[in-house]
């Protein structure tokens, strides 16, 4: 019987006064929330006879009190159990790019070092707790999306950012809608295309209208140098390829360089690297080491 009122859950008492009687059973399915299974009586009866042990002569009243007991221990679990706080995801990246979708269909993409911490489920509000760094396409909805990360607080109804921490700050860049920083109930708001700087420090918000060059390189490969010094472009490449760059003399930091790279292989970079420095590049292992005269 306990097996088969296991899915009476929710049950509403009001102001009923109830006896323990054979119609016990009937007032539980009748004031149930749920629609409740056909039970057979004589079976249900049949099987709790069995697991008691009696004496010689049984005495019913004794088993109708006992049945009702088993019910309402079974009952009090099942509200027990519907009550817990809902599961919580927990995701890391560790040392490759991973691809999750929450609950509501919403996107993300972890960089390297990155996690996410997420329910099961949603409630009133999508909440998410991040650090490292990500790439979020939200889904559209009335519900915030809100994400939880180094002491501030993102908040979006649908739209698409980067999403960068560290120990010190954190990192927005809004690719397309609009996304609010948030901090002790101050919001600013950063449109598409615009870059955001929190400072841990001084709790300051910096709105940048010309973002850091290849931003989002880190997950599509796509990087633009327009006139980049080899310093600054060797360590956005670096991040990408997984490997270091050294160069054999100070001198080639103030070379320049002007390209587009679109997902192209390793070898493909360095050998135009070769041709458009001039420079003689070698690689061993996850080092690369460029040399030349300088430009």
């Amino acid at each position: 019987m306990n097996k088969d009122l296991r899915k009476y859950n929710h049950l509403i008492y009001g102001h009923y006064e109830v006896e323990v009687s054979d119609n016990f059973v009937e007032f539980l399915v009748k004031n149930s929330e749920f629609k409740a299974p056909e039970i057979n009586e004589e079976k249900a009866w049949s099987k709790l006879k069995r697991s008691i042990t009696p004496p010689v002569r049984q005495n019913s009243s004794w088993l109708k009190i006992a049945a009702c007991i088993a019910l309402l221990v079974g009952i009090g679990y099942l509200l027990v159990d519907f009550n817990t706080s809902p599961d919580q995801r927990h995701i890391s990246s560790n040392s490759q790019k991973l691809a999750v979708e929450f609950p509501d269909g919403s996107k993300g993409i972890l960089n390297k070092l990155s996690s996410f911490s997420f329910p099961e489920k949603f409630g009133s509000e999508r909440r998410v707790s991040f650090s490292g760094e990500a790439y979020f396409d939200v889904q559209k909805s009335e519900k915030l999306f809100i994400i939880e990360a180094n002491g501030v607080e993102v908040k979006v109804l649908g739209t698409a950012f980067n999403l960068a921490t560290d120990e010190s700050s954190v990192s927005l860049y809004v690719d397309k809608g609009l996304v609010a920083f948030s901090k002790n109930g101050i919001e600013t708001e950063i449109a598409a295309g615009l870059e955001a700087v929190f400072d841990k420090a001084t709790d300051e918000v910096t709105i940048s209208e010309v973002p850091t060059a290849n931003i989002m390189s880190w997950r599509d490969g796509l990087f633009k140098f327009n006139n980049t010094p080899l310093h600054e472009a060797a360590k956005n490449l670096s991040e990408y390829y997984e490997v270091n760059f050294q160069l054999s003399h100070p001198e080639l930091s103030s070379c320049r360089i002007t390209a587009t790279i679109d997902q192209n292989s390793l070898d493909e970079v360095l050998s135009l690297l070769e041709k458009i420095l001039d420079v003689k590049v070698e690689k061993e292992n996850r080092s690369v080491r460029i040399s030349g005269q300088g430009c």
